[in-house]
């Protein structure tokens, strides 16, 4: 609950035009969690019927929103001093997606983490040349909830929710309200800290959960062709990091791709430039995780 409460910490609850809510996903800790309720108790606190995961909990948070903005934290992670500030001064009434940065850090010491690094890269590319080039790559590669304000009518109107599975929930939101929202910017301004830390579903890296998070895709793909858009998720990284799970793991992956329509958008992305580049981040990932686990 410490991670709960260094993120309500940085949310400015002394705002009577701010609506926060907190959705709890069945935590086993009641009575810690009714301490933390009754020492905030303007929050609106809500709960998931059964534990089933961060995006069922987003989901049940976005049908309880009433404010015209949407901005999603996870309860590990915290907004930097003078977020809200920034939202009032830049956010306009016809945004529908405006991006911005994130800082990053590792939990255990405080030191810089590259987990925000490939989000932060795709914020300024579009910031700072905008094209359609970059706007395409923002759209398809950003896609996470965080350091992103969402105009709620927006994903109202077009029914967007996040997906009910444990990996990968946000993926087919974030890229779905991308690539229909008709008024996108990108503010070169860090908003959100997001922590680096052992045991958390994003430093999970066994083969069940990465064929998981290339099923999504694969639907998220299907969803892209049903609605009549011509762009389609690609799976060259899981092809690179499935290897050292051996040949069995490799077909599923292959058998996946046919499926859903990545295997040309893939091979697009084998150039030697995209792979070298994925290597030197995946080893970076890779060093990061490691060196977390011997402290």
């Amino acid at each position: 609950m410490e991670r709960l409460k260094r993120l309500l910490r940085s949310v400015p609850l002394e705002r009577n035009d701010l609506e926060v809510i907190v959705v709890d996903d069945c935590s086993p800790d009641q009575a810690v969690l009714d301490s933390v309720r009754t020492r905030w108790p303007r929050v609106r606190w809500l709960s998931t019927p059964e534990n089933a995961g961060a995006g069922v909990a987003r989901n049940v948070g976005l049908d309880a929103a009433q404010g015209q903005w949407l901005v999603f934290a996870d309860s590990d992670d915290e907004f930097l001093p003078g977020a809200f500030d920034t939202f009032d001064q830049v956010l306009r009434p016809d945004d529908e997606l405006v991006y911005f940065l994130a800082d990053a850090v590792q939990e255990a010491d405080g030191t810089p983490s590259v987990r925000s690094e490939r989000m932060n890269e795709l914020v300024m590319a579009y910031a700072t040349s905008p094209s359609d080039a970059t706007l395409h790559k923002l759209c398809m590669q950003h896609v996470v909830p965080w350091a992103k304000v969402y105009s709620r009518a927006f994903i109202e109107s077009h029914g967007l929710r996040f997906d009910p599975v444990r990996h990968g929930e946000d993926v087919a939101f974030n890229v779905l309200a991308a690539v229909q929202a008709g008024r996108i910017r990108a503010e070169a301004i860090p908003v959100y800290r997001v922590y680096q830390r052992v045991g958390s579903l994003t430093t999970d890296t066994s083969a069940d959960d990465l064929l998981a998070r290339l099923a999504v895709l694969g639907r998220l793909n299907d969803r892209l062709r049903d609605l009549g858009f011509s762009e389609r998720m690609h799976a060259a990284s899981y092809l690179a990091r499935v290897v050292r799970f051996g040949p069995f793991a490799w077909l599923r992956v292959l058998r996946l791709m046919v499926r859903h329509e990545m295997v040309a958008p893939t091979l697009s992305r084998l150039r030697p430039r995209e792979i070298l580049r994925f290597l030197l981040r995946f080893n970076r990932d890779r060093r990061e995780l490691e060196s977390m686990r011997d402290v």
